[in-house]
């Protein structure tokens, strides 16, 4: 039995296929948006943290006031943080991988050896 099928019921089932390849199509484009967002984002912290230290140590050279000091030094704790955590608020992708966690933990404890 040959059952023929008319001429609107495919372009229906036309229609849903492409609208469903088109919101598969969108959401990919957005999980890799939000992906490339959070790795600039961290590319971004990393660079204010190069900036902190900057500052630090420009103050430390200084002698500025212990507070001025202790603020600059809670900001970094901040951005460790940042980096480790992530925000909820913001896209912030960083690539945990072997070698970044080894690294990152490198840094963290040459940063408390020199807060010590």
């Amino acid at each position: 039995m040959n059952r023929r099928v008319s001429l609107s019921a495919k372009l229906v089932r036309i229609g849903v296929a492409l609208l469903v390849l088109a919101l598969a199509s969108i959401g990919v484009t957005l999980w890799v948006t939000w992906q490339l967002e959070g790795g600039a984002a961290a590319v971004n912290e990393a660079g204010r943290m190069r900036m902190q230290t900057w500052r630090l140590t420009s103050a430390v050279q200084a002698r500025l006031p212990p507070a001025e000091v202790q603020d600059l030094v809670q900001r970094f704790d901040g951005s460790l943080r940042l980096l480790r955590e992530g925000d909820p608020s913001r896209p912030l992708f960083v690539p945990w991988d072997t070698d970044v966690r080894r690294e990152f933990g490198n840094v963290e404890r040459l940063w408390q050896g020199q807060r010590a």
